[in-house]
């Protein structure tokens, strides 16, 4: 008898590891993120407080709604950023985004949203020519800390 107790607590350990991993992945995502912003040039960093400007980064989302998003901006080929007005979405590519902070972006996907493992191309300003393309990652938001209340 008391081998069910224990079978059962084992299962609910071993069924909870799914979950305990993908928290630790979210959370090094959210780091690396953070690592990449704090690690841009002086360019990069000048077009990311003015996206982020004192907002906090939240757990990773794997799509954002693209009609929401009103801005975006490469803060260099590895940090991509989204802004929907309320929350601003960072995206640090698999792989970099080659090229990016000088071209422009574009979203190959017919969804109406933006996902992990979505492709985007980059494409010459002046011409439209593509230049290369790149892998999204999942997002990580930054929202305005709420404030006492």
């Amino acid at each position: 008898m008391r081998t069910l107790p224990v079978a059962l607590a084992l299962a609910a350990i071993i069924g909870s590891a799914p979950l305990l991993a993908a928290d630790s992945r979210q959370d090094e995502l959210r780091e690396n993120t953070l690592a990449a912003i704090a690690g841009l040039d002086e360019r990069g960093q000048k077009i990311a407080r003015n996206y982020l400007k004192d907002r906090v980064a939240g757990k990773p989302v794997s799509c954002v709604p693209r009609m929401r998003l009103r801005r975006s901006a490469a803060a260099s080929d590895d940090v991509l950023m989204y802004d929907d007005g309320a929350v601003v979405y960072v995206n640090t590519p698999y792989l970099g985004c080659p090229r990016a902070r000088d071209n422009v972006l574009i979203s190959v996907s017919p969804s109406a949203q933006m996902c992990s493992g979505d492709i985007i191309q980059v494409a010459d300003v002046q011409v439209g020519i593509p230049l290369a393309s790149c892998t999204l990652n999942q997002f990580v938001p930054f929202r305005k800390p709420k404030t006492g209340g």
